[in-house]
């Protein structure tokens, strides 16, 4: 290990500031936001092209020494965590917007690009990228890629492997492949893209991505919904799937309400309190849509299906019921709760949520 870092200082590819040994560093980048492995790095790397990030790979063969890929390390699983003495290779510096491509809505970007940035240079296009989810203000583009996140949006938009156009990576044998360069239609053979996506950095490294672009959503509007039973949820659900395209769709329930207020940061959505709470997102550019929207409402409150409902009257109104959503993390986290990200199907929902409710009472 010494020896290598003493080939990583010693080379003319690297500037000192690409590497870091003291203990706060260490600390700071060998670790995601999982609390249960204490991060033990050797040293962070920092590289600044997808040549020195080759570089490091073969070095690190030669040496015998294992690599952790590092991104905004807002993951949950221990993707980031260097507990081993492993060297981080973080891509942090690798954070540029290069070619914008508008009749294609493609734009080229390193691993580093925080998912924020990528979406307000989309905004300055009029265009639009629509994986979010509430790291995205840290999370980089390299790590959405290594695990497929969804986040908030995914029932209208799918996961970040739909955006995917072209992908440049370092094998962990320190080859660099230039994955689907941005086509559409490409029937030359295996579309390794694909086996990179949520892959955590076990084939290799993510160094550059062709990211998609959508057109800008118009008119979002925001309902949040109050229920009695999970069944009502489902209902619901269904009820407005079958007219309307929904954006988001998302539920919590009071437990999650509790925190939120005794945390502070956002209000009550409405004056009476129920057992289970949905969001649901849509666009409403034509009146007749929000005529519907309103109409699908009615039929679910003299179903019985909802208790109490509000509805956002503009885009400030639609931000702070969206806290409602994007809070619940930061405010459980003093917890130390019990995560997972698991799917199932839509028709297996009710099954699966009381079971997991009975296992955790």
């Amino acid at each position: 290990m010494n020896k290598l870092l003493k080939v990583l200082r010693d080379s003319h590819q690297f500037d000192p500031s690409q590497i870091k040994t003291d203990a706060e560093s260490l600390e700071h980048w060998g670790k995601d936001w999982t609390k249960h492995f204490a991060p033990a790095a050797a040293a962070i790397v920092f590289p600044k092209t997808t040549e020195q990030v080759q570089a490091i790979v073969l070095l690190a063969n030669e040496h015998n020494v294992v690599l952790t890929p590092s991104g905004g390390r807002t993951g949950l699983s221990a993707g980031a965590v260097a507990a081993n003495g492993e060297i981080v290779v973080s891509m942090d510096k690798m954070n540029q917007i290069g070619q914008f491509y508008p009749a294609d809505r493609i734009v080229e970007i390193e691993a580093g690009v925080i998912t924020e940035q990528l979406q307000q240079f989309a905004e300055t296009k009029d265009l639009y990228y629509p994986v979010d989810f509430a790291s995205a203000g840290s999370s980089q583009i390299g790590g959405n890629i290594g695990t497929n996140a969804g986040g908030i949006k995914v029932i209208r938009y799918g996961m970040t492997r739909q955006w995917i156009m072209g992908l440049t990576v370092v094998t962990g044998k320190g080859d660099i492949l230039q994955l689907n360069r941005g086509m559409v239609k490409n029937a030359t053979g295996y579309d390794l893209r694909q086996l990179f996506i949520g892959s955590e950095g076990t084939l290799g490294l993510v160094t550059h991505a062709q990211i998609k672009l959508e057109r800008q959503p118009q008119d979002l509007n925001v309902m949040v919904l109050g229920m009695d039973s999970f069944n009502d949820v489902m209902n619901v659900l269904s009820a407005f799937q079958a007219q309307i395209d929904l954006t988001a769709f998302e539920f919590f329930d009071d437990v999650a309400i509790d925190k939120l207020m005794a945390h502070g940061q956002v209000q009550e959505p409405f004056e009476s309190r129920t057992k289970f709470y949905t969001l649901l997102e849509f666009e409403a550019p034509y009146e007749p849509i929000m005529d519907k929207a309103m109409a699908i409402f009615e039929h679910c409150m003299e179903q019985g299906w909802v208790v109490d409902g509000v509805m956002s009257q503009n885009l400030t109104q639609a931000e702070e019921l969206w806290k409602l959503r994007e809070y619940i993390s930061e405010t459980i986290s003093v917890f130390t709760p019990y995560k997972n990200d698991v799917s199932v199907l839509i028709s297996h929902v009710p099954t699966f949520i009381e079971e997991i409710d009975h296992i955790v009472s």
